[in-house]
């Protein structure tokens, strides 16, 4: 199992792609590079980094990509299905939440327990919640078609303790020490596109599967 730290952000924290110079340049980089179901051909890199203060959570990511595709317009829609990255964390407990935002900057954010496919438990952000949360993108417009020339693009996030607070029904609010569990993905059709942080021992993609997370430590 592996961990990571997520540091406390010295200063404002830009959402942008610039690590050199801003407080990005003190998170260690988390390295999405499990290919649990692919063996052969490219394996296209993503990396990022993760940061809080007492407001909010900070993600950034750059992901190599050479067909950028995005069709997912609506809240809450299948982002998993466009390039695309997630973030999931289990901050206590059982339950989970999931962030996945695909190139172009529109996001899914759900809370939910194991097993939710089955059972229903989940519920998903309101529009005045996300509307809270800020997402950057390299990718201009709504949607994205491949073309000649993509080779990358990057994604910042900023997500306010409150907006996590408001949705879970919990108070989150982080500090020096507390441990969450999580897993970091690169999403995508098709499936050899996908890699994951942690490994996920399973034959086919699974990534609700909070079993398999890794530990989310805060400095």
């Amino acid at each position: 199992m592996k961990t990571y730290t997520i540091r406390r952000a010295d200063g404002d924290v830009p959402l942008g792609e610039t690590v050199a110079g801003t407080p990005w340049v003190k998170a260690d980089t988390v390295y999405i590079d499990e290919f649990s179901w692919h063996d052969e051909g490219p394996k296209p890199a993503t990396q990022g980094h993760v940061l809080y203060d007492d407001r909010a959570l900070f993600l950034q990511f750059f992901a190599e990509d050479d067909e950028i595709h995005a069709e997912t317009t609506e809240l809450n829609g299948p982002t998993y299905a466009d390039s695309s990255v997630e973030f999931f964390a289990a901050p206590g407990g059982d339950r989970y939440f999931n962030f996945e935002a695909n190139c172009c900057g529109q996001f899914k954010l759900a809370w939910q327990e194991p097993g939710w496919q089955v059972h229903g438990q989940r519920e998903l952000i309101s529009p005045e919640l996300a509307s809270r949360i800020d997402v950057r993108t390299s990718v201009p417009g709504s949607t994205k078609e491949p073309a000649p020339g993509d080779d990358g693009w990057w994604l910042a996030a900023a997500i306010p303790f409150s907006v996590l607070s408001e949705l879970t029904g919990r108070e989150i609010g982080p500090e020096t020490g507390t441990e969450w569990r999580g897993n970091v993905y690169r999403s995508g059709v098709p499936d050899p596109r996908k890699a994951t942080w942690n490994p996920i021992e399973e034959p086919e993609p699974a990534y609700h599967s909070p079993e398999y997370f890794g530990r989310l430590r805060f400095e």
